[in-house]
């Protein structure tokens, strides 16, 4: 392979985000330092959005108001695409990447299995459990899901069926992404089902290698969060396989970046900072600002551990993204971390009593950084 010419075929203004599975992280070990290949391959401040489909125009304005975006990490939901068995229908995606396209607004499309994966599947023979959704901070808390086995052969037939069709379609793009997340409601039920680590490792070392043929030329991110109760030898086997068959292209992100405190001492955050050196990584808010400090924390702390990882690029809420006084706050601070380092800007958050030791509180130094992160009440 000739890595100059595909590196630079990665700068192109678009990308694909494919979501796969579920996947959780922890940290083991110490690793020599290599160097990741290349330059970064996505930088900046990212909003994500629903596919809007009709709605796109309201897209296109919404973004073209905020200068200080660098792209949009679209999502929807497999279902969604495939109603029936073998029949596609892209045509809400295909109305907002065009929108996208014509102002040159990078985009990452995702595709989210998991509950949304098409109830025909499991009327097919697919295999799956029943579990609910425990994250308070969702509308639809507490709610019954089905969720597929993922190494089910007929789940994984329809799954590479949803490959091969995306691939025909948007690989063409010159910057596309794959996507390896978790769901909160993925990750309740594995521990009943006996040696499920060997099974989800085969799984993912399947479709890594299925995604990175079907888009040769795209990014591949693998989407960390401390879920499960495997041992950290098996999330560092993930990420060691895919480095060793893609390094110039393979990516982490952090899904639970906040700005409550220091996240040092997080599975997923430590898992970064381990691999910093050797492989592309980004991070993904947990919360909005918008939505609240007590979740989130402050702009000032967020950037200090984007910083201190050395991140590449960060993924806003849409409350965040599309709002340009809070991204232009957020685009602020984090050049000013980026400009000072790690050590200078966390003295200065220290001697202007924004650096937050704890996570909560509702007063004292941590509360003083909610200023200039505009804390909205929550809903």
């Amino acid at each position: 392979m000739d890595c100059r010419k595909h590196i630079r075929s990665l700068n192109s203004p678009h990308r694909l985000r494919i979501f796969l599975l579920i996947v959780g992280l922890a940290v083991s070990g110490h690793l020599p330092a290599l160097a990741a290949s290349g330059p970064p391959l996505r930088t900046g401040l990212w909003v994500t959005q629903p596919i809007v489909g009709e709605k796109a125009e309201n897209l296109e304005a919404q973004v073209r108001a905020n200068p200080h975006l660098s792209g949009v990490c679209l999502h929807i939901g497999w279902k969604d695409i495939e109603k029936q068995p073998g029949q596609f229908d892209f045509s809400a995606i295909d109305k907002t990447v065009a929108v996208l396209r014509r102002i040159g607004m990078k985009y990452e499309l995702g595709i989210k299995p998991g509950v949304e994966t098409p109830a025909f599947l499991y009327q097919q023979g697919a295999q799956s459990f029943e579990t609910s959704v425990r994250n308070p901070h969702r509308p639809n808390f507490g709610a019954a899901v089905t969720i597929p086995i993922p190494w089910d052969p007929k789940y994984q037939e329809g799954f590479s069926r949803l490959i091969t069709k995306v691939g025909e379609r948007y690989s063409s793009d010159p910057l596309n992404e794959m996507h390896l997340p978790k769901t909160p409601e993925d990750r309740a039920k594995w521990s009943g089902m006996g040696d499920y680590g060997a099974k989800l490792l085969d799984v993912y070392k399947k479709y890594t290698d299925e995604w990175a043929k079907a888009f040769p030329k795209q990014q591949v991110t693998l989407h960390l969060s401390q879920t499960l109760d495997l041992p950290s030898s098996f999330f560092s086997k993930i990420i060691e396989y895919g480095l060793s068959k893609y390094p110039e292209r393979f990516t982490i992100q952090n899904c639970q970046l906040t700005g409550r405190r220091e996240d040092t001492g997080t599975l997923s955050y430590d898992l970064v900072q381990k691999y910093q050196d050797r492989a592309h990584h980004g991070f993904q808010s947990v919360a909005g600002f918008s939505h609240g400090g007590e979740r989130m924390g402050s702009i000032e702390m967020a950037v200090l551990n984007v910083v201190h990882a050395k991140g590449e690029y960060w993924e806003l809420w849409r409350g965040d993204g599309i709002d340009a006084q809070i991204t232009a706050a957020i685009a602020t601070a984090w050049d000013e971390g980026r400009k000072l380092g790690y050590d200078s800007y966390k003295q200065k958050l220290v001697s202007e009593g924004r650096y937050q030791e704890q996570s909560g509180g509702r007063g004292g130094r941590g509360r003083r950084g909610g200023r200039k992160a505009l804390v909205l009440p929550e809903e």
